[in-house]
């Protein structure tokens, strides 16, 4: 995660540690090694683990261990206090085993820091009307392999709503507990003033009806699909529990 390229996220993340008791992190996908610093700095033991070794700047401060998204993890189940998981899982074809290994390497009680694009933005679904694509999710993959195969490892692959997410991590053993962002876009504001009242509108139509038959209690996830964190937040970030 760059530090210029993507400082608000830095930023947002290392913030919520400041209210966290300090134990043993686990940044996983740490890319450059700034958050790991931020965290070390900050007073936690921190354990850095990516596939890239030669992109993590801080390799005489911060133990280092290699790692392979698509194999088990090379940690103890149980380990950690908290692990990190920014900016990668739209990155997978394997998201499912992933936070399975993330969920055995986390203590009992310990919690996952969970980062995506936050498609539900209303910057992001006005875009999706026009161009049949979310923020951050704008390029056709087939054809930007084509042309730049070697950057591929970079494109994101799956898009991730906070619904899928928060069943993913619940499969897992891991219960969604809060919802932040890292950037609150004033640009989406004005949208608000139209779009905002038609939204809550048609939430309160679709519990209304969903009541009467007897289905999905929807005013729980309508809460959080129209907090400000999901309408007008640039990233998506979920601290999630272990059970």
């Amino acid at each position: 995660m760059g530090e210029n390229k993507q400082n608000y996220l830095l930023e947002a993340v290392t913030a919520l540690f400041t209210n966290l008791p300090k134990g043993k992190v686990l940044d996983l996908g740490c890319g450059d090694g700034n958050c790991a610093k931020r965290l070390k700095d900050s007073g936690f033991e921190v354990v850095a683990s990516d596939m890239d070794i030669e992109r993590f700047k801080y390799r005489n401060l911060i133990k280092f261990e290699a790692s392979n998204l698509e194999r088990s993890l090379p940690f103890p189940e149980n380990s950690f206090d908290y692990i990190l998981f920014l900016e990668v899982i739209e990155h997978l074809y394997n998201p499912d085993f992933v936070i399975g290994q993330i969920s055995r390497l986390l203590k009992p009680g310990g919690a996952l820091i969970i980062s995506t694009p936050n498609i539900l933005n209303l910057g992001s679904r006005i875009r999706f009307l026009f161009e049949g694509g979310f923020d951050f999710f704008r390029e056709p993959i087939l054809d930007y392999c084509k042309i730049f195969p070697s950057g591929l490892q970079n494109m994101h692959i799956v898009v991730w709503r906070y619904q899928e997410l928060e069943y993913l991590l619940f499969k897992n053993g891991l219960s969604a507990e809060s919802v932040y962002t890292d950037l609150m876009k004033p640009s989406l504001k004005f949208l608000s003033f139209v779009l905002l009242p038609l939204l809550k509108f048609q939430s309160w139509q679709k519990e209304r009806r969903a009541m009467k038959k007897g289905g999905v209690d929807y005013r729980r996830i309508n809460r959080i699909l129209l907090s400000n964190e999901l309408l007008f937040g640039r990233h998506l970030i979920i601290q999630a529990r272990k059970k």
